[in-house]
């Protein structure tokens, strides 16, 4: 009995059917790998908050602060308070500082980028052993930034209560955010290289979610670009991290969750 082979129209109707499946089933697992990385993300956030909580346990409810400048520093000084360079050596192990979506070209060589400007690693051995290193020009060294309103030398200095350097000054933590994430570079090449945002500017301009884009990653995990429905992980001074859209961390200067004074939340 000869065996009966399948048709050239069946053949058709099979990879037709496949390849439905396909264009069904790669949205739905391009969205799950999304989601595993925006929640590893908010991990990483939830952890540099952990570290900072070892840090005001150890100097009595004072803040962490920034130190890098927009695209170097002629500090060293400021660039050993720099919160990464504190913390790393604070913590005691290596700060897990990337974001798992983070694609800037301002990475050293080292880490895939394309910068030749000193690495986080590189300063802080030459730090430790001695030496001067020159910061002038440094490569991104972080995903992350702080929110500058928690800075006691970048403050805005708008405020008798400021600077907003500690717990006792802070009346709402879980609605005060610390962490962020820093502009890859597209932007604001200079942001890429800082460790901190000016939120205090973003009201005086005519559309903040484009000011603050310039400094940050609004839309780091989804949404457009450059609105107040863009997407990305904050994390809060009591601890905790979420994905929020811009509008629910920041309308105007009165509406929002950066100024530890704003009047609404």
């Amino acid at each position: 009995m000869p065996r009966r082979a399948f048709t050239l129209i069946e053949l058709l109707v099979v990879i037709a059917i496949m390849a439905l499946l396909i264009g069904i089933l790669l949205p739905v697992l391009g969205k799950a790998r999304q989601t595993g990385r925006t929640a590893k993300c908010l991990v990483q956030m939830q952890q540099l908050e952990y570290a900072h909580t070892l840090y005001i346990n150890t100097y009595k409810e004072q803040f962490i602060d920034a130190g890098l400048a927009h695209g170097g520093s002629n500090s060293l000084a400021k660039v050993r308070r720099a919160w990464p360079v504190v913390l790393s050596e604070l913590y005691g192990s290596p700060l897990v500082l990337r974001s798992p979506g983070d694609t800037s070209r301002y990475w050293p060589v080292s880490q895939g980028g394309t910068s030749t400007r000193p690495s986080l690693d590189q300063i802080l051995e030459q730090i430790r052993s001695g030496g001067t290193p020159d910061v002038s020009k440094i490569a991104r060294w972080t995903s992350y930034g702080i929110n500058n309103w928690t800075s006691r030398t970048l403050n805005p200095g708008m405020d008798r209560s400021e600077p907003f350097d500690r717990l006792s000054k802070i009346a709402f933590p879980s609605q005060t955010v610390h962490f962020l994430m820093m502009t890859e570079g597209d932007g604001n090449a200079d942001y890429a290289y800082s460790d901190h945002v000016h939120a205090e500017s973003w009201s005086d301009a005519d559309f903040p979610p484009g000011t603050a884009s310039s400094e940050m990653e609004i839309a780091a995990w989804g949404g457009p670009p450059k609105s107040f429905a863009s997407i990305a992980n904050y994390a809060f001074l009591d601890g905790h991290a979420e994905t929020l859209r811009f509008d629910r961390v920041y309308t105007d200067f009165n509406r929002n969750m950066f100024y530890p004074n704003a009047r609404e939340r």
